[in-house]
């Protein structure tokens, strides 16, 4: 990898990617609104450096996701499970309120865009599966992406991150697999 800069949204999640490593090179966004001059810095450094996208799983963060990612070539994406990111009182989350393990555990399973993608991953083989159009896809899509490290994303945003990440079907289907709760969410739902 090139030299790393992190894409956060604030000041709070700069400062706590600051505690756990030594001197990173942090952008911040400022929320989900983010300036042109923000933008054509990153630009820039995308010419020599890797750009993580280290954003709060919610909805501000996939807004700069979609914003930020389309623009930049040397971009990885970082996910943490929205349990792991909650603030002590419950209200917020985000990565300022991970811990140390749960940044590192993420930064261990980035993603990098493919720009031109292999996938063989359909809409019509997501429904097959049950990831989309069915009463339990919510649940079970958000199991799989647990396993496969790409956020929690909405039926639409699922065939796109598989195909940015260039990820097959034959690993979309060993996830399936390896979820304990998939046959139990298709037997609990199918009864009602």
């Amino acid at each position: 990898m090139r030299p790393i800069v992190f894409v956060v949204e604030g000041k709070n999640d700069a400062f706590k990617l600051k505690r756990v490593f030594d001197q990173p090179l942090v952008i911040e966004t400022n929320g989900s609104a983010i300036d042109p001059e923000s933008l054509s810095l990153l630009k820039r450094l995308d010419q020599t450096h890797d750009i993580i996208l280290f954003l709060d799983p919610d909805h501000a963060g996939e807004r700069i996701r979609r914003l930020v990612g389309k623009s930049l070539h040397h971009v990885y994406h970082a996910f943490i499970k929205p349990e792991d990111g909650k603030s002590e009182n419950g209200k917020k989350v985000g990565i300022e309120h991970a811990s140390k393990d749960v940044i590192l555990e993420a930064l261990n399973h980035i993603q990098m865009v493919h720009h031109e993608s292999n996938s063989d991953v359909t809409r019509s083989f997501l429904h097959e599966v049950g990831l989309i159009g069915q009463q339990y896809s919510k649940s079970l899509r958000e199991e799989i992406c647990k396993r496969l490290n790409i956020g929690q994303p909405n039926g639409k945003t699922l065939y796109k991150r598989l195909h940015m990440f260039s990820i097959q079907s034959t690993d979309v289907l060993e996830a399936l697999h390896e979820s304990s709760s998939e046959k139990e969410i298709r037997t609990e739902l199918s009864k009602r």
